[in-house]
């Protein structure tokens, strides 16, 4: 923790040129704010689609690192897979609905009524009508989400050091704790009428928790995954998947 005040590891983070671009990313709603007026709804739900884009990409992530392990590996890929794309799917769409409980603060409660609650295609098309250009952001963030798949994942081998159970849990320890930040702070700007200020605080948290984020898949790791980041990466260890596919005692990955 105290390594979140320490410049000698902001300095190694900005050293990599993968923190630069997901750094342009996360700062790109500035110019929403800014330039189009956006309020805190089209920010938060612009957050939420980047949860749905993130999910769409561990796929792939968890198919290939299974396929690594021969056939039965790349079986259990899709089944888990297919477990993953209804869990978190899921989980997606409960985080949805509590945001566009909040966004009816800001419509009046008639726009109850008319909001798309569990419905993942109809929430989805409601998040890209919240603000102008919001599909904009969308296929940055899509863009950003490829570039790290494709450099981090294939080109420089990620998936010879993972496995399918690693690469499905992982989505959740990322979203979890800057999701329950941006879901309170949210909720506070739209009960306290959304000023620009808090709008753009919100933007620069999440850019903060970016680098962060970014600067971990790069090696430059801040040192405060918790339990759950720590789980899942002793569990990313092949040997551990390979002895769960034989049937064999798996030690505990909690335990020295």
């Amino acid at each position: 923790m105290n390594r979140l005040f320490d410049i000698g590891y902001w300095g190694r983070a900005l050293t990599q040129p993968i923190v630069w671009l997901g750094l342009a990313v996360d700062l790109l709603p500035v110019f929403g704010v800014i330039a189009w007026g956006w309020n805190a709804v089209p920010l938060v739900m612009l957050y939420w689609m980047e949860n749905i884009v993130a999910g769409a990409m561990t796929i792939p992530r968890i198919v290939i690192s299974g396929a690594s392990f021969g056939a039965l590996g790349l079986l259990l890929g899709v089944v888990m897979s297919a477990f993953f794309v209804f869990h978190y799917g899921l989980f997606c769409m409960v985080h949805g609905t509590f945001l566009m409980g909040f966004a009816t603060f800001s419509s009046g409660p008639q726009a109850l009524s008319t909001m798309p609650f569990m419905d993942l295609s109809g929430m989805f098309q409601y998040a890209l009508s919240t603000g102008l250009h919001v599909d904009w952001m969308l296929y940055a963030i899509i863009g950003f989400q490829v570039v790290i798949f494709i450099w981090e994942f294939l080109i420089k081998g990620e998936w010879k050091n993972s496995n399918p159970m690693a690469e499905m849990f992982a989505p959740y320890g990322r979203i979890i704790v800057l999701h329950f930040g941006l879901f309170v702070g949210a909720g506070a700007l739209i009960l306290l009428g959304q000023p620009m200020v808090g709008v753009l605080a919100l933007i620069v948290f999440r850019a903060i928790w970016g680098v962060i984020t970014n600067a971990g898949r790069a090696g430059v790791p801040l040192g405060f995954e918790g339990q759950w980041n720590s789980t899942v990466k002793q569990i990313s260890n092949r040997e551990y998947f390979e002895k769960a596919m034989r049937g064999e005692k798996v030690d505990d990955p909690n335990q020295p």
